[in-house]
């Protein structure tokens, strides 16, 4: 059911991505690694899921999500790895059944030893191995990033999907340092778009008659919500499966958008300095879009601030997905985002 508010995980539910979902297979068959990007709500995580399952179907892959909000260090990558595989009927060769003690991993009888996140991945083969949020381990990223170089170079068998924001971890990915053992080998990279507005009443119109549901009013709705299939995907469930009436569902869709949105600004906000710099940009570029412009309008409450320190958060925010940079302009391109009252969450 398009309106279902969970991640897409079979090709038939998943509307308009059909190119996509071929070009990441494409790309996985071929050997390379693929990072998967995109603003939120942007359906990344239906997109990963769905490729799992038509590489397992088709292809005979074995594959697993992780989400790593919240994972900051390889120990509880690791911990959260081998509890997944564990779960897993695995066709690979090893059969894989492990423990964690305390002096690394441990096995059950009858199973492979292995003592390191290395030896653990390089025992995976045909295996896909997808990490969403991957910038939550950008504070142990030198090691994790050696760990990737090291799988390269030993293990073609095991591939691997990456999502997140382009800050930390997956920007290294993308352009490694000379000195990198991933230097020269940066995986493919497919960018998700929002729908343009006539994929956008499309999808409404299909979800509409998945649920013999009349509507007319797609263009209404296009025009507050763009085409962020999350947020259209919601509206959908509250109006026509919850069936509340168009203005509530439209009106709920925006304030349970923003608490969404927000809560992902304050969890970007965490281990930020100067949160107070981050807020007064978002506030600012809401009003204009120039750098000099949205500089000025920053230090008109917070005072001076380096040219440096102002361009690299703004650049943060960008690379985040909350700010987009088009030609020399820095906009909001969420339509949710955009009516957050910031000065009201965060002060």
């Amino acid at each position: 059911m398009l309106f279902d508010l969970h991640p897409k995980e079979s090709r038939k539910e998943l509307f308009g991505r059909d190119n996509e979902v071929d070009y990441a297979i494409k790309q996985l068959l071929s050997g390379n690694w693929l990072i998967v990007g995109g603003q939120r709500e942007i359906g990344k995580t239906s997109l990963v899921k769905v490729v799992l399952n038509e590489l397992r179907k088709k292809h005979g892959f074995e594959g697993i999500y992780i989400n790593l909000r919240g994972v900051r260090s390889l120990n509880s990558l690791l911990n959260i790895l081998t509890s997944q595989l564990n779960s897993l009927k695995l066709s690979v060769d090893v059969k894989v059944n492990f423990i964690i003690g305390s002096a690394g991993i441990k096995v059950k009888k009858g199973a492979k030893v292995v003592n390191s996140l290395i030896e653990l991945l390089n025992s995976l083969n045909d295996f896909i191995l997808a990490l969403d949020e991957v910038q939550e381990l950008s504070k142990v990223s030198k090691q994790f990033l050696d760990i990737l170089g090291n799988v390269f170079s030993t293990n073609p068998k095991l591939r691997f999907i990456f999502t997140g924001s382009y800050i930390g971890v997956m920007r290294i990915l993308l352009n490694p340092p000379a000195e990198s053992p991933l230097h020269g080998r940066p995986p493919a990279v497919l960018t998700l778009k929002p729908f343009d507005k006539e994929k956008a009443k499309e999808f409404l119109r299909k979800g509409m008659e998945e649920l013999n549901v009349k509507f007319d009013k797609e263009d209404e709705v296009v025009k507050r919500l763009d085409g962020v299939v999350g947020w259209l995907t919601l509206f959908g469930n509250l109006y026509a499966v919850r069936g509340l009436n168009f203005d509530k569902a439209l009106k709920e869709t925006v304030e349970e958008g923003k608490k969404i949105m927000a809560e992902e600004f304050s969890h970007f906000l965490e281990d930020k300095v100067n949160k107070e710099l981050y807020v007064e940009i978002m506030k600012t570029v809401k009003i204009v879009s120039r750098w000099k412009e949205i500089k000025r309008g920053v230090e008109v409450t917070l005072g001076k601030v380096d040219d440096k320190v102002f361009s690299n958060a703004l650049e943060s925010l960008v690379n985040s997905g909350f700010v987009e940079k088009r030609d020399n302009e820095y906009i909001i391109t969420d339509p949710v985002l955009r009516e957050i009252e910031f000065e009201k969450l965060f002060h």
